[in-house]
């Protein structure tokens, strides 16, 4: 069986039932945006590599692009130390963020 999905679906403590996934884009090395998944998405994202995401407010499971026609490739999928955020490299095309822009990290404090 493969290390990664062993790790998906024995290791990972999924208690919580949806984890934070970062998103970073592989060629820039910028962060793109936080969303939220499940051990389903995660799996369906490591098998397929279009990354499918969680809603928490509807509730159901989405794939960026699927109405945008702004796809992302998985490239890359990590973990943190204890196992409980999820990092993917990705491939984007277009813009990322919901107010049109590449990343939603773009403000400074």
């Amino acid at each position: 069986m493969n290390n990664f999905l062993y790790k998906i679906l024995f290791i990972i403590n999924f208690k919580k039932k949806i984890l934070p996934i970062i998103l970073k884009d592989y060629f820039s090395k910028k962060i793109l945006t936080l969303v939220w998944g499940n051990k389903i998405n995660i799996i369906e994202t490591f098998f397929f590599k279009k990354p499918c995401y969680w809603s928490r407010s509807k509730k159901l499971f989405w794939r960026k692009g699927y109405y945008s026609n702004n796809i992302q490739i998985l490239i890359k999928i990590k973990f943190d130390c204890d196992l409980d955020t999820f990092l993917f490299l990705i491939s984007s095309f277009k813009n990322n963020c919901h107010y049109n822009l590449f990343s939603c990290f773009n403000y400074n404090l």
